[in-house]
């Protein structure tokens, strides 16, 4: 059966890579022959920008999350500089060979920014994997433990900041046209903060909802131990509890619709069909952002059974003797 499976896996990715390549070089064609705010290539926009959200998501289940998490980090860590170099050189009018670079300068965003959501998602359970009370004194700073809701809630304080300095860049012209690098970059930073603000939020919310922010622990603990987890109560093994609807697919998704919401704008929802200002698509992305990192922060312990199988299974085995020995000493936990 897993053959078939992994054939049927084989089929679909050999067909998003080809018709990937196939709506890139659309992209190329119709930039070159239509005007810059005709509809034609409104539309051509805004499929490319919708295609590759969805190639991006469908890929993170196709392929092992190591493979999928080392091409995020390729495709960010060149994109990324090439995007910036590639501005630059529009700006101070700098022409390097024949290619029209002005053509990969708008693609490259594109791809970037679609792979952003999902590679996130797994960036944030590896940081899980790897600190999740791996090692005491990574949690506690001498006898205080700061709640990761706590830094959420700091997360999103500055994300807040960064919209009002955000409200205050767009009201210049050239802060919108020549200088908007330094508006994306800007407004990634933002993204990065809120999404990070309300992941940590709702993962953390049984805490917040105590006014837990920052607590005073020693430095022992009486703990059942996995490779990665500490347990010192049942009542903290309600954090590795998932809610009973699946939310991490559609958190994901929408995510990747927030993002390029944030960056694309009316390239992504033309006016001309929409209606909709680039203001306002602005600040839809970033409810939709908020709304995202929460449905991610509140489902992570099925994501993280997603990535990690086997540790998943463990740290399940553990639960359950808690619960176990917790029902036979007569509690109420569940």
């Amino acid at each position: 059966m897993k053959k078939y499976i992994y054939f049927f896996k084989g089929i679909l990715l050999f067909c998003l890579i080809i018709s990937s390549i196939i709506v890139l070089y659309y992209f190329y064609y119709y930039n070159q022959r239509y005007e810059w705010y005709s509809l034609e290539l409104k539309i051509n926009w805004m499929f490319t920008i919708s295609y590759f959200i969805l190639f991006f998501y469908l890929l993170l289940f196709l392929i092992n999350f190591q493979n999928y998490n080392k091409i995020f980090l390729v495709i960010i860590l060149i994109g990324a500089p090439l995007w910036i170099i590639l501005y630059f050189l529009e700006l101070f009018k700098i022409e390097f060979g024949s290619l029209d670079w002005n053509i990969i300068r708008e693609a490259v965003p594109i791809i970037c920014f679609s792979i952003m959501s999902p590679g996130l998602t797994i960036n944030f359970i590896r940081y899980i994997r790897y600190n999740s009370n791996q090692d005491i004194k990574g949690k506690v700073f001498r006898h205080y433990h700061i709640h990761e809701g706590f830094v959420g809630i700091l997360f999103l304080v500055f994300a807040f900041f960064l919209w009002i300095i955000r409200n205050v860049m767009v009201q210049y012209e050239i802060l919108r046209t020549e200088l908007r690098i330094y508006l994306a970059i800007e407004m990634i930073l933002l993204f990065l903060f809120l999404f990070s603000g309300s992941f940590l939020i709702f993962r953390d919310w049984r805490d917040i909802i105590k006014f837990k922010f920052i607590e005073n622990r020693k430095r022992t603990y009486n703990s059942n131990i996995s490779s990665i987890f500490h347990l010192n109560s049942p009542e903290s093994a309600q954090f590795f509890k998932s809610p009973r609807v699946l939310l991490y697919p559609f958190g994901i998704f929408l995510n990747s619709f927030s993002v390029s919401l944030f960056i694309h704008g009316t390239d992504f929802f033309p006016v001309l069909i929409f209606h909709l200002n680039h203001e306002t698509l602005v600040l839809i992305g970033v409810i939709l952002c908020f709304i995202a990192g929460g449905m991610l922060g509140i489902d992570w312990y099925r994501v993280f059974a997603k990535f990690y199988p086997d540790l998943y299974q463990e740290f399940e085995q553990i639960l359950n003797d808690l619960r176990k020995h917790d029902d036979s000493n007569g509690s109420s936990y569940k």
